[in-house]
């Protein structure tokens, strides 16, 4: 029996060094191997005082083997002691410079922690955030590959694919990218935002609108999904329900202007033009001299038969080149009537 014994402990010492163990599983063969040797050290002593010599010799060499095993081991996890403490700490390190803005400083840190665990989905995620606030997209794409590749349900890595994808316009590959992310988490609600970024750049406002309204759904505190549904149900011409999504964006983040810009906008097309007014004025107090907003004033007193008030607010664009031939023809229609 000590003998088929030896000949599977030194089968398991082969296995040990071939075969990549967690640290968990190392000490816990650590501790068995402890134990067998223990055992063993008993039954030498007790053949040693039977004069037993040839049992006393078999049990030597089964000795000697877990000894070799367990020194291999101890070696084991105190390299990986060493390297998880590096991985650790430069992944830290890079966390750190990220939160400072040192976006590239950063990236070389999560690089440095790949030296020493490269199979480690965070840190490759964390990467391709820093990489993508640098407008790196191709770099934070492979980060983000690389990241689900070694957790396949990682569905925040999956949307960060998507708006890689999405700022290079690969936008049909976004979609997946996003569909990906949703498969893993039905209820993230940005991934659903995402995809009706893309739906508005593909000018498909239906499915836009569907999407940030499922983005909502989930998170009723999205603002920006509010707000970008508004602009598509401008495109469709369903004035009102643009009214409303911009309403329910202000009540959630009333500082922010382009959910009043669009709210002018939509109003002047509904004919409602005192509330394009108010929107418009609300629009510059958090973004000041917007040609964008006084042009959809000027139209609305132009509209309310304001000629004097249309001017005004009309000739506040003429310094903005996109705003200026908009406000020149309706300066001149105003002129010629």
């Amino acid at each position: 029996m000590t003998f088929f014994r030896s000949i599977a402990l030194i089968a398991l010492l082969g296995l040990i060094i071939t075969t990549a163990f967690s640290q968990d599983d190392l000490e816990s063969q650590l501790n068995a191997l402890l134990e067998q040797r223990t055992a063993i050290k008993a039954e030498m002593e007790a053949a040693n005082q039977s004069g037993d010599r040839d049992k006393y010799d078999q049990l030597l060499v089964e000795w000697e083997n877990i000894a070799a095993q367990i020194k291999t081991i101890e070696s084991q996890l105190k390299q990986d002691t060493e390297k998880r403490t590096n991985a650790v700490k430069y992944y830290n390190d890079g966390n750190s410079l990220t939160k400072q803005g040192k976006y590239s400083d950063a990236i070389a840190s999560y690089n440095k922690s790949l030296e020493f665990d490269s199979r480690n989905p965070k840190v490759y995620y964390n990467m391709g955030v820093a990489q993508y606030k640098i407008k790196k997209y191709p770099d934070a794409l492979s980060s983000f590959n690389e990241a689900v590749k070694y957790r396949s349900a990682y569905s925040e890595a999956y949307y960060m694919k998507g708006n890689c994808l999405g700022k290079m316009n690969r936008n049909d590959e976004a979609l997946k990218a996003y569909q990906d992310a949703i498969n893993y988490d039905p209820s993230y609600a940005r991934a659903y935002f995402g995809m009706g970024s893309i739906y508005m750049k593909k000018n498909k406002y239906r499915d836009a609108v569907a999407a940030f309204r499922q983005a909502t759904e989930l998170d009723a505190k999205h603002y920006l999904a509010y707000t970008s549904m508004s602009q598509a149900l401008i495109n469709l011409g369903s004035f009102n329900g643009a009214i409303e999504a911009a309403d329910k964006s202000i009540a959630i983040k009333a500082n922010k202007w382009k959910a009043h810009y669009l709210k002018a906008q939509a109003a002047n097309k509904a004919g409602k033009y005192q509330t394009a007014i108010q929107a418009g004025l609300d629009c510059l107090k958090y973004k000041a001299n917007y040609a964008g907003a006084y042009f959809e004033i000027g139209f609305a007193y132009k509209s309310l038969g304001n000629k004097a008030k249309a001017i005004e607010y009309f000739e506040k664009c003429l310094d903005d080149r996109q705003w200026r031939p908009h406000a020149e023809h309706h300066i001149k229609y105003i002129d010629e009537e």
